[in-house]
């Protein structure tokens, strides 16, 4: 209960900070949408004003399944992690749902504003953009060097140039053995 609540409270505080989102999802009143998270499922129904409320749902209207790779990406690419989300049910549902959630805009200065006054909160959310901005930096330099290490050091994979040789190699002996099939066909062949 503590989680669904916790939920259902930011995405509808998100929703009322973000212009227009809450009235596309008005349109859909009444739907039940499915988070699963695989160990627990968390289930919404849209309200007449747009915003989701803790209902328990049968069969839910729409379904959305984060994926490892989404719970990886999303503090590095934000919305655009969402992408890599599964998604089932309703395609008129699931593209509003789609829509919104990439217009989700959540605006920590007004947020923090109330706590640290207006400078403080500016400052704060600058730092915060800067080291996000920083370890997708770190995440990124980690990754192409560890790809790098794995082809030019550990030999664990091989360099995209060469697998297109390779490619390019295995095609051109497809052809020539296709060619060779022909001509002994041809040989083999009752002369008529």
């Amino acid at each position: 209960m503590i989680a669904e609540g916790l939920v259902e409270r930011s995405l509808n505080h998100l929703l009322r900070q973000t212009p227009g989102a809450a009235e596309a999802l008005a349109k859909h009143a009444g739907a039940g949408v499915r988070l699963d998270l695989a160990l627990r499922q968390i289930d919404f129904r849209i309200a007449d004003d747009g915003c989701f409320s803790e209902a328990v749902v049968e069969t839910p209207d729409a379904v959305i399944r984060p994926t490892p790779a989404l719970v990886a990406r999303l503090p590095f690419f934000g919305r655009e992690a969402l992408r890599l989300a599964e998604y089932s049910g309703d395609p008129a549902l699931l593209a509003t749902l789609d829509r919104v959630f990439r217009q989700l805009d959540w605006d920590v200065e007004a947020d923090l504003a109330p706590l640290v006054g207006d400078a403080a909160a500016h400052r704060l959310h600058a730092l915060g953009r800067d080291a996000l901005a920083g370890l997708r930096q770190v995440a990124t330099a980690l990754g192409v060097n560890a790809s790098e290490y794995m082809v030019e050091e550990a030999g664990m994979m091989a360099r995209g140039v060469d697998v297109a040789r390779f490619n390019r190699e295995v095609d051109t002996l497809a052809d020539d053995v296709a060619r060779l099939e022909a001509r002994l066909r041809r040989l083999e062949a009752p002369d008529a």
